[in-house]
């Protein structure tokens, strides 16, 4: 699936964002949010799911930077409403 994300760097070492997700054409659209905090390269994670705090998702990861402001930033999530840990790959802009 794909999540069009926006954040918002409120400091040198955090960043809060929402995403838009869709399952499926027949799924409702959700709304989460999500904030990063950066620590020497590395930063913590932790979204929401459909804004309920019910469903948390907590991770590290790092961001490598490309060429002037392309990112790609892997991460390891475990996701407290499925109980699984996955691997996710991002790849954006900054400005």
């Amino acid at each position: 699936s794909l999540s069009p994300t926006i954040g918002y760097g409120v400091s040198d070492d955090l960043m809060v964002g929402m995403s838009l997700s869709q399952a499926d054409s027949e799924s409702d659209m959700d709304i989460n949010l999500h904030a990063r905090y950066f620590w020497k390269g590395y930063f913590g994670y932790v979204a929401t799911s459909g804004l309920s705090t019910d469903n948390l998702s907590i991770g590290a990861g790092k961001m490598f930077t490309f060429h002037k402001n392309v990112f790609v930033d892997p991460k390891v999530v475990y996701d407290s409403a499925a109980k699984t840990t996955n691997l996710q790959l991002g790849v954006g802009l900054k400005f």
